[in-house]
């Protein structure tokens, strides 16, 4: 196994900036860096006349560019080798690559926790008295540097992993997308109908209660059902409501527009006792009010009994006619809608009971409600089998990567080969 050179930044880096006088009738692109080593932040641009600065500076590719005031967070990266002309404040310095280090290698560097740590321990201070890291001092950080033969193997070997892992991405987005316009498909057509080829919503307005196929209602939630919301046993009581306990309770975090079979918290019998906690039963429908345009309008449907505090409403004692799984698609397909009486109807971003109570939905018989659940819920479970799958890549990527930079794993030199034959 090869030895590598332990080095300081500034024995194979050098600060490389390029300060750009701002011109009033210029516009300038604009960038930031994302933290955990994620990229550039590409900005809406500014005109010349809109900024303070006097000077700008020009991000070039292949440069390493950090935020010093937020490499803390491990807001670090080299930028790509076809970027154009962007620019940022002064408080993003740049870096050129000696002829030691590839740019491509370095910009692995910058996704590991390694390198974020070691930002970290150049910024001291908390809140607004951290203090920024300096040029001087991130150059002193040390790093274990291969020779350029091996930079380029593990350069190669890790894209290999991260061709596959946007493939799987852009899957994921593309099925993810498929369950939405189908939900609102079916449930402007039917399970019976001609599926649109055209959708006419968007992400903020819903149209597909107006258009009922034969035999369908338009329903409300307080019709079908009584909305009825929780509570919170005392906080201050935390011992003796919630440590050890076991009846699940759900917060507006649980709720992910899925099927819950566990809560992050728990309470005590004697917390449920003491407080005004119901215990709904397994499929009762929730629906978040509370906790901000993140939160508000969140469903999800229980696995098993639970109580919830009294940012959630649950939607009890449903009518018969009227499928739990299917007002869950429903609730989903309406969120966006949701969203906007929040923002309308007071300053808070909330949605109360009556909100809730009032909400429309298009309501087919039971048969044809388990068809279109049946559809459903076949392609939800197609985009998460999706979703676990770039959740193992991306694992396996951080695990391969920490081996490959530890020489726990070393590519053979016969790679090189390899590599030559494909160029």
């Amino acid at each position: 196994m090869s030895e590598w050179e332990n080095v300081r930044l500034d024995e194979v880096i050098a600060l490389d900036v390029e300060a750009v006088p701002v011109t009033a009738t210029a516009s300038y692109d604009i960038v930031g860096v994302l933290n955990r080593g994620r990229g550039l932040l590409f900005r809406e641009p500014i005109a010349g006349d809109e900024t303070s600065y006097k000077t700008l500076n020009r991000i070039r590719p292949n440069q390493i560019v950090y935020s010093r005031l937020k490499a803390f967070e491990g807001a670090i990266t080299v930028a790509p080798s076809d970027l154009g002309e962007v620019y940022a404040s002064q408080e993003f310095p740049t870096f050129t690559c000696g002829e030691r280090m590839l740019p491509a290698y370095f910009r692995l560097l910058t996704t590991t926790t390694r390198m974020w740590e070691q930002l970290q321990a150049l910024s001291t201070g908390m809140g607004g008295r951290r203090e920024r890291v300096k040029p001087a001092d991130f150059l002193t950080i040390g790093v274990a540097l291969p020779s350029l033969s091996e930079q380029c193997r593990i350069v190669d070997v890790v894209a290999a992993v991260d061709v596959q892992i946007e493939s799987v991405r852009c899957e994921h987005e593309c099925a993810t997308e498929a369950v939405r316009r189908a939900r609102l498909s079916l449930l402007s057509v039917g399970a019976r109908g001609e599926w649109q080829s055209e959708m006419t919503d968007s992400h903020t307005s819903l149209t597909w209660t107006e258009r009922l196929p034969a035999g369908w209602r338009r329903e409300t939630i307080g019709a079908v059902s009584v909305v009825r919301s929780g509570a919170t046993p005392r906080r201050s009581e935390q011992a003796r409501y919630f440590d050890g306990g076991s009846i699940p309770w759900v917060k507006t975090g649980d709720l992910n527009e899925r099927v819950i079979g566990e809560t992050d918290e728990c309470i005590t019998e004697v917390g449920f006792a003491e407080s005004s906690v119901r215990l709904l039963p397994a499929d009762t429908v929730l629906v978040a009010m509370y906790g901000g345009f993140g939160q508000i309008g969140r469903t999800a449907r229980l696995a098993i009994p639970s109580t919830t505090n009294q940012a959630v409403s649950a939607l009890t004692a449903l009518r018969a006619d009227v499928i739990p799984a299917y007002l869950h698609q429903a609730l989903k397909a309406g969120r966006p809608k949701w969203r906007l009486v929040a923002a309308s109807s007071r300053k808070d971003p909330n949605i109360s009971k009556r909100d809730v109570e009032n909400f429309d939905f298009p309501l087919p018989d039971p048969t044809e409600q388990r068809e279109i659940v049946d559809i459903l819920e076949g392609m939800e479970s197609a985009a998460d089998m999706l979703a676990g799958e770039l959740q193992r890549l991306n694992a396996f990527r951080s695990a391969l990567l920490a081996s490959l930079l530890n020489q726990e794993i070393e590519i053979p030199e016969s790679y090189d080969a390899l590599l030559e034959g494909v160029s």
